[in-house]
């Protein structure tokens, strides 16, 4: 049996937050740089998204950058900077296609030009997103934090 079908549906949470961290830490235990552990982990947000769907929660607001994430190395902000693009780019049809809202927490205008322009074309893409879950009958929304000049 696998631990989907031993949960209790009807004890399923509406909302469900979650922090990227260790993604890093990871890459380096296995012999890999940094940026291999953060591209893993947009690979787990996919799947997080696509298992909260099917388990019927509602919203998922996923904490993926901080101030002090700004301290890192040049090349790993890039990096992730980077990641973000291409996994908006890469992701987006399908999300809107599954009726998935993307809104953000935090001051995104602090990220880099095409940060900016890359996540507020999602979110103005996907605002009349209202895709009903399997579950209940609210909008799915996926929430990504982003606290750029200040924590919150």
């Amino acid at each position: 049996m696998s631990t989907i079908n031993s949960l209790d549906l009807q004890n399923i949470p509406r909302h469900v937050a979650f922090i990227m961290d260790g993604n890093g830490r990871w890459a380096k235990n296995k012999g890999q740089h940094r940026l291999f552990g953060h591209a893993a982990g947009v690979e787990s947000v996919k799947s997080v998204i696509q298992t909260a769907r099917e388990l019927g929660v509602s919203y998922l607001t996923l904490y993926a950058f901080s101030t002090e994430n700004w301290a890192r190395p040049s090349e790993e902000v890039e990096g992730l900077m980077n990641l973000l693009v291409d996994a908006i780019s890469n992701q987006i049809n399908e999300m809107h296609a599954n009726g998935v809202r993307l809104l953000t927490i935090g001051d995104i205008q602090g990220l880099p030009g095409n940060c900016y322009a890359s996540l507020q074309s999602a979110i103005d893409r996907t605002k009349d997103n209202t895709a009903l879950t399997r579950r209940r009958k609210k909008a799915y929304l996926l929430e990504v934090f982003f606290p750029c000049h200040q924590q919150l």
